[in-house]
C-alpha cells in the first residue's frame, strides 16, 4: 500500500495509517462550543460543524478529502488533515473552512492535535515506508522534531496531549485491523509506556477528559471478537479503572468514541444501529443518549470544541 493510501485506508471507519476513527485533541476545559466531524463518501470526506443541540449543521470544506479535525484551544480555528492525490498534509482553517495556513505542503502527515496552550501540534508523520512515528511542530509549522518511531513500521497514530501537557497519548498498531494498543510518552520522547493490552483492539480515536483524570476509548474496534460489539470505555491514564460507558452485544449495535465535551459532563460519539448511523451525545451522569443526526453515512473523526 502506498503512503498516500495509508492515510485513506478504511477499518469500518477510515483510518489514518490503518486506524479507526479520527483525530482529536485532549478536550480543552471550558464552555461547550461546536462539534466538528467528517462525513461523506469513502476517500472524499468533508468537514461539518453542528451545535450540541443538533441544530445548525453546516458543511465547511469542499474539494479534497478532509479528516481528523481538531479544535484550537480557544475554539476559534481548526487544524485538520487534507488528503489529496499525492500528498496528505496538515492545514489550519477557520470555523467557516477558509484556509489560514498550510502547515505541511509536502509529504505525508496527519492526525494533528494541539497542545493545551495551542503553541504546538502533535501529529503522525510518515517519512518513508517503515519510517513512521509521532512528531511535534510549532503551530506555525516550524520546529519539527520526532517523539516516537513505530517499531512495526506502521503506525504510531492519533497523538493527543494530556491537559497538563506532560504526556502525549497515541495508538500503536502492531498488526493492522487486529492489534492496536494505547501508549503514552513524554513530549521529549522519554518515558514510553503501554497503557492498554493489544487484546482490547482499541480504536485509534481517543480523548482525554478536560481534568486529565480519564481517557475515552473504543474497544473491539475492528470486530476481532466474532459476534461482539464495539463499545466505549473510560480508563485512568495508567490503564486502571476501566469503566464501560456502553454495553452493546451482538455486533449490530456499536459505539465509537469521539471526544469529551469541554465541560467534561458529556461525550460525543458515533452510534451504529444496523445500517443507520448517528452522531450522538451521552450524558455521563445518567448515561442517557441523545441522537443529533441519523442517516446512512457515518459521522467520523468527531471533536467537541470550546465556545470562543
Amino acid at each position: 500500500m502506498n503512503r498516500k493510501h495509508r492515510f485513506l485506508a478504511a477499518l469500518g471507519v477510515v483510518l489514518v495509517a490503518v486506524a479507526v476513527t479520527g483525530a482529536a485533541l485532549s478536550t480543552t476545559r471550558g464552555a461547550n462550543g461546536l462539534i466538528v466531524y467528517s462525513q461523506g463518501p469513502d476517500d472524499h470526506f468533508q468537514l461539518f460543524t453542528i451545535r450540541p443541540d443538533g441544530t445548525g449543521a453546516k458543511q465547511i470544506t469542499k474539494g479534497a478529502a478532509w479528516v481528523n479535525a481538531d479544535w484550537a484551544p480557544d475554539g476559534r480555528s481548526i487544524v485538520a488533515e487534507r488528503d489529496g492525490a499525492s500528498q496528505a498534509g496538515i492545514v489550519r482553517i477557520d470555523v467557516n473552512g477558509r484556509v489560514i495556513r498550510n502547515l505541511t505542503p509536502k509529504g505525508f502527515q496527519g492526525q494533528p492535535s494541539y497542545s493545551p496552550t495551542g503553541a504546538w501540534i502533535a501529529y503522525e508523520r510518515d517519512i518513508a515506508e517503515g519510517n513512521n512515528g509521532v512528531w511535534l511542530m510549532r503551530a506555525n509549522g516550524t520546529g519539527l522534531h520526532r517523539v516516537t518511531r513505530s517499531p512495526f513500521g506502521c503506525c504510531d497514530t492519533d497523538p493527543n496531549f494530556s491537559p497538563d501537557g506532560k504526556l502525549i497519548s497515541f495508538v500503536r498498531v502492531r498488526k493492522p485491523d487486529r492489534e492496536q494498543a494505547l501508549f503514552v510518552v513524554r513530549p521529549n520522547g522519554t518515558g514510553l509506556r503501554q497503557v492498554t493490552p493489544y487484546s482490547w483492539e482499541v480504536a485509534i480515536k481517543h480523548d482525554w477528559s478536560p481534568d486529565g483524570k480519564l481517557i475515552l476509548l473504543t474497544t473491539n474496534a475492528d470486530f476481532v471478537t466474532p459476534g461482539a460489539s464495539a463499545n466505549m470505555v473510560t480508563i485512568r491514564p495508567d490503564g486502571t479503572g476501566k469503566s464501560q460507558l456502553t454495553e452493546f452485544t451482538g455486533g449490530s449495535k456499536n459505539a465509537f468514541a469521539g471526544s469529551f465535551s469541554p465541560d467534561g459532563k458529556q461525550v460525543v460519539f458515533r452510534l451504529e444501529e444496523g445500517a443507520r448511523y448517528s452522531l450522538a451525545v451521552m450524558d455521563l451522569a445518567t448515561r442517557a443518549i441523545t441522537r443529533l443526526t441519523t442517516g446512512p453515512d457515518k459521522p467520523r473523526f468527531i471533536d467537541w470544541g470550546t465556545h470562543p
